[in-house]
């Protein structure tokens, strides 16, 4: 599997349609610390919106010119542009994501759209601080509080950490 194809795929196990670059990034990155394992490096680093892989980014831009993908470009309500990925294949016919089986990654999904794009941002940094940047889990917690002040509201992170514990992604107890 290449990056190309986890891009395809997760579009497809979404059910064909996606909105939103963020998300996407961070739903990929949250999918490999849940044990995707993809065959390949995909690597991320700390970005403005928390864990980011250029490679993934590539993957869109490869995936739409092999006719792959579509991709719509809009603009929001404040005049920010987003844009929606739209498979062009079978949505069911793919085996899942690296490790994951698609039923496992069609529920770790269910999960991740239960929250708004910035919960998802702010578990993803979380756990990119605790697991890529070496913090203690309380003290990635709270540095992603004071790297997110305007998003990191007591209701988002409290939301954030309970996606975390749907995900099995929160630290053992020690």
């Amino acid at each position: 599997m290449n990056v190309e194809d986890i891009v395809v795929n997760l579009i497809a196990l979404h059910g064909g349609e996606l909105v939103g670059r963020t998300r996407l990034q961070k739903e990929a990155y949250l999918l490999h610390r849940c044990g995707a394992n993809f065959d390949l490096p995909l690597p991320f680093t700390y970005h403005q919106y928390g864990p980011y892989s250029f490679a993934l980014a590539d993957g869109l831009i490869d995936a739409r010119a092999s006719d792959r993908i579509d991709i719509e470009e809009r603009r929001g309500s404040y005049g920010i542009r987003y844009a929606i990925f739209r498979s062009k294949g079978d949505h069911d016919a793919h085996d899942g994501l690296g490790d994951l089986s698609a039923d496992r990654v069609r529920s770790l999904l269910a999960h991740m759209q239960e929250v708004s794009d910035i919960v998802l941002e702010l578990a993803a940094t979380i756990v990119f601080l605790r697991e890529d940047g070496g913090y203690e889990h309380a003290a990635a917690v709270q540095e992603t509080t004071e790297r997110k002040p305007l998003k990191a509201t007591a209701e988002r992170m409290e939301q954030a950490l309970a996606l975390l514990r749907n995900l099995g992604l929160e630290p053992a107890a020690t």
